[in-house]
């Protein structure tokens, strides 16, 4: 059982039981009408970047069941209260406006993360008319509370869990996927009005068990990505965000934090072998792998773009070559010290002394491919990548004892024009790290 995870509620919940039963008689409780309390999660010792390069989709499942423990540490990775009363994401802006729908055989739950439990909402096995397009032993339903966000902050939110649900469901020999359908995702359950879907993702035991090869870079553009000893559960547990910006980053720390948001796995996954053909995962899902992100960075020197590979633009028919190293290196747009501009682009001033500042940057060409996903409508889904990428780089950040936050341009054209950008590019949202 986890040490991270408040004993306290738990306790509570205990002892009220056991008060109601001295002066009511024996209380049975049923998933009908109460909350079923969940096992504390379990303590996951996977290291952090191990649980980054492992990440994948699985989309075929055995029969066998979820544990309760497994389903407990999986929630409570993706949006539990942590001991310090903080979540296990960091969100935008502290409006938490998420809800996860918890559909097992004999009916369907929400998940409650203050009290750590699964409240009864339906009756039926959802499982199979929710999620669709893989038939798992556990299906979740990711969503947002239209009173609380818009559509933008509601998928932001969503996509920090989802990449956590990715990471804690591999770590424990699990595997899920992360199906977008939007609309209806999850209504086919009737839920209320001002509940709006985004994400369906089963969780079940991979039908081909997990088999990686380690094949890392061997071009040192940028320093090589190096394991920390701090666990999933840690990072989770111990992540901070700071309004307070001074110090300054080592290159290996700005390769890490680079690489966590938007790089390649330097394993090669040998796990489904009918394929005949070795994957080299990114280290957060995007919609049709269409990966239409760029990393740009700022700091004192200037202005920075990230590559996460050198072959990118083709390497969709060079992934299944085995021997292909990962190539990242970044390249200087602009000399001199913006961070000041960027502070009043984000009406921030603290962040114009961040050592590290991160833009994660739209390019609709590339959201334009056998799908329009491009233009305003679909802005939503590429700040979904973005935020992924963000909850990526804070983990990372606290293996580096390095704290950061996540802010909106408040002034995109001010940003646009530094980074010089042209006007199918969009920045989405910003990181800034400090080591205080």
């Amino acid at each position: 059982m986890s040490r991270y995870y408040s004993k306290n509620k738990l306790i509570f919940s205990i002892l009220t039981i056991i008060a109601l039963n001295a002066v009511l008689g024996p209380v049975i409780i049923s998933s009908s009408n109460s909350d079923d309390l969940l096992p504390l999660p379990l303590d996951i010792t996977m290291i952090l970047e191990e649980s980054i390069m492992r990440r994948m989709s699985v989309r075929e499942f055995t029969n066998e069941s979820i544990t309760d423990e497994e389903l407990a540490t999986i929630l409570w990775a993706a949006q539990g209260i942590r001991e310090d009363g903080k979540r296990t994401i960091p969100g935008i802006k502290n409006d938490y406006s998420a809800i996860i729908y918890v559909l097992k055989e004999e009916a369907a739950y929400t998940y409650d993360p203050f009290n750590h439990s699964l409240v009864f909402y339906k009756e039926g096995d959802w499982r199979n008319i929710v999620g669709w397009q893989y038939e798992a032993p556990i299906q979740l339903g990711l969503c947002w509370n239209t009173d609380i966000a818009d559509i933008n902050l509601g998928a932001a939110e969503i996509a920090q869990m989802c990449v956590n649900i990715y990471f804690s469901a591999n770590a424990l020999d699990l595997g899920t996927v992360a199906c977008g359908q939007y609309p209806p995702a999850i209504q086919p359950l009737g839920i209320p009005k001002n509940h709006d879907g985004i994400l369906v993702m089963p969780i079940g035991h991979p039908l081909y068990p997990y088999d990686f090869q380690y094949r890392p870079q061997v071009i040192p553009f940028l320093p090589k990505i190096q394991y920390s000893e701090m666990t999933l559960t840690e990072a989770l547990t111990l992540r901070e965000e700071t309004s307070i910006f001074t110090g300054e980053l080592t290159k290996q720390q700005e390769s890490q934090l680079l690489w966590a948001g938007y790089g390649y796995s330097y394993y090669f996954d040998k796990s489904d072998n009918t394929i005949g053909r070795l994957d080299r995962h990114r280290t957060i899902p995007s919609a049709h792998g269409y990966y239409p992100n760029d990393l740009y960075m700022i700091k004192e020197s200037g202005i920075y773009r990230y590559y996460p590979n050198f072959y990118d633009p083709v390497y969709g028919l060079l992934r299944g070559i085995w021997f292909l190293p990962v190539v990242p290196f970044t390249r200087q747009i602009r000399m001199g010290d913006y961070r000041p501009d960027i502070a009043q682009a984000t009406n921030n001033p603290d962040i114009a002394d961040a050592p590290f500042i991160i833009i994660p940057v739209l390019d609709e060409v590339k959201a334009n491919r056998w799908d329009d996903l491009s233009g305003e409508l679909w802005r939503w889904l590429w700040l979904f990548d973005a935020s992924s990428s963000a909850n990526n780089i804070l983990l990372e950040a606290t293996t580096q004892n390095l704290k950061g936050d996540i802010l909106l341009p408040t002034d995109s054209e001010v940003i646009i024009s530094l980074l010089e950008l042209n006007n199918e590019q969009y920045p989405l949202l910003l990181i800034a790290i400090s080591t205080s």
